[in-house]
């Protein structure tokens, strides 16, 4: 019967051991648990930030994708602009040759004959000669006219008819020089150019040459007060140079105006 408590002993440890196994068991399957959730949790929380940054990529691509087509929309828009200014553009420039065409042909027919009377020289011209002086021009008798050079440089912008700021320097000489020796002689303002090719919207040298001639007419007459019963225009293109057009420089000689004075018509 000594042994009875002892048996009991060892009892209630085996229970007690069996009892911390079963306990740990519990905690180490709640421990595994959690761990399983807790992963689970991440790997949601790792597909959310995924989803989150697929979504900006998205909306900034949305984004991009408007502001290429509003860019498109505005390219459109100045095409067209500049589509229908160039067709404006040719309108006028068709347009301008077509008047710069008749003006021409009237023009060099006037040439030909101006108000039915020829011009006939009865004096000679060759003493002015000497007192002619205006910088930058060239005067040269040519028989029994008295021709004066105006460099086209000096007067136009290059290529064209229009006269340029500085033309107005040149121009007060030449005027000047006819107006006090000259008063009544006919004056021909002849227009010439090089062998250049011309530019549109002239579609010949003699076009461009004779507008040119027309041009300082129309100065000549409204700036500066010149008869203009005493003024006719002629255009020769490059038919008439004064120099071999080879180089640079005999081309910068040859497009010039002439202003030609003719002897006074007999009575």
């Amino acid at each position: 019967m000594r042994f009875l408590p002892l048996q009991l002993t060892l009892l209630t440890l085996i229970a007690l051991t069996l009892g911390c196994n079963r306990n740990l068991q519990y905690k180490q399957a709640q421990i595994d648990a959690y761990q399983k959730q807790a992963a689970q949790i991440s790997e949601y929380q790792n597909r959310a930030s995924g989803l989150d940054a697929n979504n900006q990529d998205l909306h900034s691509q949305l984004a991009q994708s408007q502001q290429q087509s509003k860019i498109l929309q505005d390219e459109v828009s100045l095409l067209k602009k500049q589509l229908g200014d160039t067709a404006n553009q040719l309108a006028q420039s068709q347009q301008m040759v077509t008047d710069t065409s008749n003006k021409v042909n009237v023009l060099e027919a006037s040439t030909r004959h101006r108000g039915g009377a020829s011009i006939n020289p009865n004096n000679s011209l060759q003493q002015y000669v000497s007192k002619i002086n205006i910088a930058g021009a060239h005067v040269r008798l040519d028989g029994d006219v008295i021709r004066i050079e105006l460099p086209a440089d000096q007067l136009f912008q290059p290529g064209t008819n229009t006269l340029s700021q500085n033309s107005g320097a040149i121009l007060t000489q030449a005027t000047a020089v006819i107006a006090r020796n000259f008063p009544n002689n006919m004056i021909g303002v002849e227009g010439h150019t090089d062998n250049r090719p011309v530019n549109r919207p002239y579609t010949s040298s003699h076009q461009l040459s004779a507008s040119m001639a027309q041009s300082v007419v129309d100065e000549l007459t409204a700036r500066y007060r010149m008869s203009p019963t005493l003024l006719f225009v002629v255009g020769h293109g490059p038919n008439h140079p004064v120099v071999s057009s080879a180089t640079a420089a005999g081309q910068q000689r040859n497009r010039r105006i002439e202003l030609v004075v003719y002897p006074e018509k007999s009575s």
